[in-house]
């Protein structure tokens, strides 16, 4: 991988160990730390350098080419994909509505109108 993402899994966690690498890789496609085209390590090297079964990383790499982010090309490992950019994209459009949706559903619950929080929100967003 160029730049080599820090990946790392959280034995404690509750989050299956193969989701925190699926998430740990999405959120470094979609911030552009991985580029189309870019390797991702083998499964055993990553599985070695994680202490993690083999399997647990071929979930996650299966789950990344699920959503179209990576492929695999057998033995020569597995890659970002070049519409990588275009989903990441959706991706991080569909979380920043769902979020702001949750951000204004919080808000109208505590009695703000829309126009109020709007308001407010463009104050903060033109502050230098």
């Amino acid at each position: 991988m160029r730049g080599e993402p820090y990946v790392t899994v959280d034995p404690d966690a509750e989050t299956p160990p193969y989701q925190q690498i699926f998430e740990q890789l999405r959120v470094a496609i979609e911030r552009r730390a991985l580029e189309p085209g870019d390797t991702l390590p083998t499964v055993r090297q990553l599985a070695a350098d994680l202490g993690v079964a083999p399997n647990t990383v071929a979930r996650a790499y299966a789950d990344l080419q699920g959503e179209g982010l990576i492929v695999s090309d057998g033995r020569r490992g597995s890659r970002v994909t070049e519409r990588s950019r275009t989903i990441a994209t959706r991706a991080r459009g569909q979380a920043l509505r769902e979020a702001a949706d949750r951000f204004i559903g919080s808000l109208s619950e505590r009695g703000y109108t829309r126009t109020e929080i709007g308001a407010a929100l463009r104050r903060l967003l033109t502050e230098p």
